[in-house]
């Protein structure tokens, strides 16, 4: 039987972001998706790929299971 991997988005909310009038605001940045048989291989896997954020001081990581397809360029 085929297993199928699961997908991950790996996010924090540590820090903040700007506006479009240059405003703080707090939120929840997206740090990048993995993939694996369960959480902590897709983290593992998350972490190779996106290994220029160890260099960052982000502390509060968190992950969410996704399923299916990304629907992008919506506007709010």
């Amino acid at each position: 039987m085929l297993h199928k991997m699961k997908n991950y988005l790996f996010l924090t909310q540590d820090g903040f972001t700007l506006d479009p009038s240059d405003n703080e605001t707090n939120n929840i940045q997206l740090l990048g998706t993995g993939a694996g048989n369960d959480i902590e291989e897709a983290f593992t896997s998350f972490k190779y790929h996106q290994s220029y954020l160890a260099k960052l001081s982000y502390k509060n990581v968190m992950a969410v299971e996704y399923v299916g397809d990304f629907i992008i360029n919506l506007e709010l």
